[in-house]
C-alpha cells in the first residue's frame, strides 16, 4: 500500500536518509517524457510535471534549460567534471551560476532531456524540484565551511534540511514556489530577509541553534520578512519547514498565481498575526516524526561578524584557505569548468561553493598553494582580487537571451556594465544588479544600482527601458529606492553618471538609499540630465539585438505554470495518510482523525476531477462526498473502497483502534490512483451506427 511512501517520509524506517539522487526520479521522467512526444500528454500536464524535474522552457521554441539543485551552493570537485561533460555533450554556450546558487545549461533538446538527467543522477547531481511550485533550492552563506565567523556550516544545514524535505507530497504541488536560506552567522550572508525562509545561526543562553525569519521575497512586490521565532533547537528545523509549508498551502491563492506567494499572506494578515500563526502551526507540528537528523557540528568563531560577505583569499578557520573565483556573470564554459577541475584537483580541493552574487569558491585550500591556484585561476580567465573593490560587482540574470518573459536583453547590457567598470575608481564597491524584467531574478531591488528591464513608448513606438533602484541590501531588509526610467541603450551611461554621484556620497559617510531618498527623483533626474535628447534611433535596439525592439513578450513565463489538479490531490491525499500514521505514532488520536478525513476528501476531489468534476478547496467534506456519490466517478470500484473508508472510521471510533481504518484508507487512495491512471475504454460501435458514422463523414 503506501509502507514504502511513509518509510521514506519519517515512517516506520527512521533511519533511512533520504537521498538527493533517486534514479527512480529518472525512469519517471523518462516514462513522462514518452508519454508528451508520444501525444498521450498534452502540453499543460507536461509542463506542470518537467518542472518538477528542473527542466524548463526557454523562448526557443524545442529546446530546454535544465536548472541543477545545488543545495548550500556545495559542488563537490567531481562534478565539475559531469557539469563541464553534460553542457558539452546536450547543451550550447557557457553554463550559469545563478543568483539562487544553482547552475542553469541551455538550449538543451527536449527529445535529449531524460539522457542528460541520466548522467547527472548516475553522478549525484540533482535537478529534482529546482523548478515548479515546489521547495527550491536551499541556499547558504558563500563561505559556509570556511569562514572564521560561522557557529555551523550553513550549507551542510541547508544540504540536510534539502534531504529532509525533497519528494515530499506536501512539497511539490504548492501555490507558487518557496525559497529557502541558511546563514553561519548574524552577518547573514544568506539574505534571509529576501527569502521565504531563513535561518540564522545564533547563540542563547548557552545553547546554539537559530533566528527564524519568514514571509519574504522580490518580484513586483518586494516584502521584507519577519522574525517568527527567536531561537529554535536545530532538530527542529524540519518542523519549521513543514509549518511553513502549510501555511502557505492553507492561506496562500491558488486561483491567483500573481498573488500566491507566501508574501502576501503576510501582507495580508500582517507581522503579529503571521507571525502568530506561524508560531501556533509550528506548536501544533513539535514532536511529530520527521525525516532522520544527524547532529550538526557547533564551533566557536574566531572572529565577529562583519557588514558584507568577504572576497579574494578568505583565511579559513582551520588553517587553510577559501579563495573567491571571479566569474563574470556567473558564466562559464565547458572547458573552464573541466580546467577548474583540474586547478582544484591538483590543490587537493574536495569541494567547492558557488554564491548568490555568481561567484564560485574553492574551500581548503593549503596556504603553500594558495598562489599557485590564484595563477592558474588567472590562466583560464577568471580572477581571485585582493580586496572585493577590486572587481565589478554585477550580477544578472538571463534576460531576453533565453527567458519566455524577458523584456530587456539583461545580461548583454550586464556585460557591458562589468567591462566597463573594470579599473573604473567610480565603480569601486558601487553593486549593479540587472534583471530583464520586474520579478528581481537579478536581484535588483537590492543593490546600490538596480535596474529591472521594462517597456515605455517613444513617439507611440515601444522602446526597451530599465527602471533604476538605488541602495537596497538584502541583509538589512533594505528594497532599493524607485528613481528615474531610462532608455536601455543610455542605460549604461546612466549607470556611470550614478557611480560618480554615490561615491562622491560615501566619502562624506552617506549610505546609497540615504543620498537617493535625499535626491528625490528629481535630484536624480538631474544627475542623468546629460543623456537628454541623445540615443536617436538606438533607442528603439536593446543591448545585445540587433532587430527594432517590439515591445514585451506576449509568451507565458513557466514560474507559475498551473497545477493539475489530479497530481494535486495525489500528494496531499498521500500527506493525509502520512499525518495519519504520525499523529498515531504520538498517541494524537483527535489529529490522525482529522489527517484521515483530510486524505479521504482528497482521494474524492481526485476521482471527482477525473471525470471533469470541479471542487473548491475549504467546501465541506460532506459537500464533497454527496456530489461525489452522484457523480459518474462513483463506479462500484471506487464507491466500494470508499464506503469502507467510512465504515472503518465509524468502527475505530468505536473501539479506539485505527489499523483497519488505516488500511481502508490506503487501499482508497491507491484505487483512485488505479482508476485515474486506467486507460480510457475502446469504445467498440455496432454496425448500424460505424453505418450512421461513415454516412455523417461521407
Amino acid at each position: 500500500m503506501k509502507d514504502a511512501v511513509n518509510a521514506d517520509l519519517g515512517g516506520a524506517n527512521v533511519d533511512v536518509i533520504e537521498p538527493l539522487v533517486r534514479m527512480s526520479d529518472l525512469k519517471e521522467y523518462r516514462q513522462a517524457l514518452q508519454h508528451r512526444l508520444a501525444g498521450e500528454w498534452d502540453d499543460e500536464k507536461f509542463t506542470s510535471f518537467r518542472l518538477r524535474f528542473g527542466v524548463y522552457g526557454q523562448k526557443q521554441p524545442g529546446v530546454q534549460m535544465v536548472r541543477i539543485k545545488i543545495p548550500g551552493g556545495i559542488v563537490p570537485t567531481p562534478w565539475l567534471k559531469t557539469l563541464a561533460r553534460v553542457n558539452r555533450d546536450f547543451a550550447q554556450g557557457p553554463a550559469h551560476i545563478t543568483t539562487r546558487q544553482d547552475f542553469q545549461l541551455y538550449y538543451v533538446p527536449l527529445g535529449r532531456s531524460a539522457d542528460m538527467l541520466e548522467i547527472l543522477y548516475e553522478n549525484g547531481i540533482t535537478t529534482r524540484e529546482a523548478c515548479g511550485n515546489t521547495l527550491r533550492n536551499m541556499s547558504a552563506c558563500s563561505l559556509a565551511g570556511a569562514c572564521p565567523r560561522e557557529l555551523v556550516d550553513a550549507g551542510a544545514v541547508a544540504e540536510q534540511l534539502s534531504r529532509s524535505w525533497i519528494r515530499h507530497p506536501l512539497v511539490q504541488h504548492m501555490p507558487r514556489k518557496m525559497k529557502f536560506t541558511v546563514s553561519g552567522c548574524a552577518t547573514d550572508c544568506g539574505a534571509s530577509p529576501i527569502h521565504d525562509l531563513g535561518f540564522i545561526a545564533t547563540e542563547q543562553g548557552g545553547r546554539k541553534g537559530f533566528r527564524v525569519l519568514a514571509g519574504g521575497g522580490l518580484g513586483g512586490l518586494p516584502i521584507m520578512a519577519v522574525e517568527v521565532l527567536s531561537f529554535v533547537a536545530e532538530e527542529d528545523l524540519p518542523t519549521v519547514v513543514e509549518a511553513t509549508a502549510r501555511l502557505h498551502g492553507r492561506y496562500s491563492n491558488r486561483r491567483d498565481r500573481a498573488v500566491a506567494r507566501l508574501k502576501f499572506v503576510l501582507k495580508r494578515f500582517g507581522a503579529e498575526k503571521f507571525t502568530a500563526l506561524f508560531q501556533e502551526e509550528f506548536e501544533r507540528l513539535k514532536g511529530l516524526q520527521q525525516r532522520p537528523w544527524q547532529p550538526l557540528a557547533w564551533r566557536k568563531p574566531s572572529e565577529a561578524p562583519v557588514a558584507r560577505t568577504p572576497s579574494g583569499v578568505v583565511a579559513g578557520h582551520d588553517g587553510t584557505s577559501a579563495v573567491v573565483v571571479y566569474v563574470p556573470l556567473g558564466l562559464l564554459s565547458s572547458d573552464q569548468l573541466d580546467q577548474l577541475h583540474e586547478i582544484a584537483v591538483a590543490a587537493g580541493v574536495s569541494q567547492l561553493r558557488t554564491t548568490r552574487d555568481q561567484k564560485i569558491v574553492l574551500l581548503g585550500v593549503a596556504p603553500d598553494r594558495i598562489a599557485t591556484v590564484v595563477a592558474a585561476v588567472k590562466a583560464i580567465g577568471f580572477d581571485v582580487p585582493a580586496h572585493a573593490d577590486d572587481v565589478p560587482d554585477v550580477i544578472s540574470c538571463p534576460g531576453t537571451t533565453t527567458c519566455r518573459i524577458g523584456i530587456t536583453n539583461s545580461q548583454s547590457f550586464g556585460h557591458q556594465v562589468e567591462r566597463e567598470a573594470r579599473g573604473a575608481v567610480s565603480a569601486r564597491g558601487v553593486s549593479v544588479h540587472v534583471s530583464g524584467c520586474q520579478n528581481s531574478c537579478g536581484l535588483h531591488h537590492v543593490a546600490d544600482i538596480g535596474l529591472h528591464g521594462m517597456a515605455k513608448k517613444i513617439d507611440g513606438r515601444p522602446a526597451p527601458h530599465y527602471q533604476l533602484h538605488f541602495g537596497g541590501d538584502a541583509t538589512k531588509g533594505v528594497v532599493g529606492f524607485e528613481g528615474p526610467v531610462v532608455p536601455a541603450r543610455l542605460a549604461n551611461q546612466a549607470v556611470k553618471l550614478l557611480q560618480d554621484a554615490i561615491i562622491s556620497a560615501r566619502r562624506d559617510g552617506e549610505e546609497v538609499r540615504a543620498w537617493a531618498e535625499r535626491q528625490g527623483k528629481e535630484g536624480l533626474s538631474a544627475i542623468l540630465r546629460p543623456l537628454d535628447g541623445i540615443g536617436g534611433d538606438d533607442r528603439f535596439v536593446d543591448w545585445g539585438d540587433a532587430d527594432v525592439f517590439l515591445g514585451p513578450p506576449k509568451a507565458k513565463g513557466e514560474c507559475a505554470a498551473p497545477q493539475i489538479s489530479t497530481t494535486y490531490y495525489t500528494d496531499l491525499a498521500d500527506d493525509g495518510l502520512i499525518n495519519l500514521d504520525r499523529n498515531l505514532a504520538r498517541g494524537r488520536w483527535p489529529e490522525a482523525l482529522k489527517a484521515g478525513d483530510e486524505a479521504t476528501v482528497y482521494a474524492v476531489r481526485l476521482l471527482l476531477a477525473s471525470k471533469g468534476v470541479v471542487t473548491e478547496d475549504g467546501e465541506e467534506s460532506e459537500a464533497v462526498y454527496a456530489r461525489f456519490r452522484s457523480s459518474p466517478a462513483a463506479i462500484p470500484e471506487a464507491l466500494n473502497a470508499f464506503d469502507a473508508v467510512q465504515a472503518e472510521r465509524t468502527g475505530a471510533l468505536v473501539t479506539g483502534e485505527a489499523e483497519s481504518y488505516r488500511e481502508a484508507l490506503a487501499y482508497f487512495i491507491d484505487t483512485a490512483g488505479h482508476l485515474l491512471n486506467q486507460p480510457a475504454p475502446v469504445v467498440v460501435a455496432e454496425v448500424g451506427d460505424l453505418a450512421s458514422i461513415l454516412i455523417e463523414v461521407a
